[in-house]
């Protein structure tokens, strides 16, 4: 029996239009940011043995030379070194070529809420005094209608982290030093892109507000110092519910009288 012919489902078409078939995708590059997350997520250091090539393809569900073809390309690429009869190991790379083989989204998933935050809270304290001192009249605008979306969403009972940040982002990029500018965007970003699930009561979202107000009002008299300690009683609030000790009140020695007016 000959070939079955495909005929266009649109009879008394002259031509039907063809459809292509779908080319195979390689699953290495999946396969190697896995790894890479892998790495991140278990915080191994140069020198430390990766699992055995079996174990990982186990874990992913995929073939043995699939798996030695990916490891062979971050080998390739210097994230990983064999040893013959010993196995496999992160190499001891430099480190701009480790982090550029590093794709954001395994940046994002290696660090912590708590890494995120501390991070921001230092970098904001620092920057706070310059950066409202360059603020324009429309910064002020920004920062009035973030809050006015803020007040909204308490209201209805939601957290409105895009309106929290987008009015720190306002601040902030004013900061006199561009690579502290710089680094909290980043920061921003990825703060952004790590969803984390939204557990505040509404009494936690009220008092986010109420120190919201207090920064944004600072800002919007350019009353740098007022805006560094509105700052500084704000983290505070935010490293207690997240539970670390805050790094600042050894840099800034406030830590009696920014827990008391935190308090307050």
């Amino acid at each position: 029996m000959g070939k079955a012919s495909v005929t266009s489902p649109h009879r008394g078409e002259a031509q039907a239009a063809v459809i292509e078939p779908i080319p195979s995708v390689s699953l290495v590059p999946e396969v190697q940011n896995r790894i890479q997350q892998y790495i991140a997520e278990n915080t191994l250091r140069p020198g430390d043995r990766l699992p055995s090539e079996e174990w990982l393809s186990t874990q992913m569900g995929v073939g043995r030379p699939l798996m030695r073809e990916a490891l062979s390309g971050l080998e390739a690429v210097g994230l990983v070194e064999t040893r013959r009869g010993v196995g496999r190991f992160v190499k001891a790379f430099d480190v701009e070529q480790y982090l550029g083989h590093f794709t954001s989204e395994v940046l994002i998933r290696s660090f912590s809420e708590n890494d995120l935050a501390e991070a921001r809270c230092l970098l904001e304290i620092a920057a706070a005094g310059s950066a409202v001192a360059q603020l324009t009249d429309d910064d002020c605008s920004e920062i009035e209608a973030h809050l006015d979306a803020m007040r909204l969403h308490a209201q209805q009972g939601v957290r409105d982290s895009e309106s929290d940040i987008g009015m720190h982002r306002v601040i902030m990029r004013r900061a006199d030093n561009r690579v502290l500018a710089a680094l909290l965007d980043a920061v921003y970003t990825l703060a952004t892109a790590h969803t984390v699930e939204d557990k505040h009561t509404q009494a936690m979202r009220d008092q986010d507000l109420a120190e919201h107000e207090v920064i944004g009002q600072a800002a919007i008299r350019r009353d740098g110092r007022a805006t560094q300690q509105a700052l500084i009683a704000h983290f505070e609030t935010t490293a207690s519910r997240l539970g670390f000790r805050p790094l600042w009140r050894d840099l800034y020695g406030k830590e009696k009288d920014v827990s008391r007016s935190a308090a307050t």
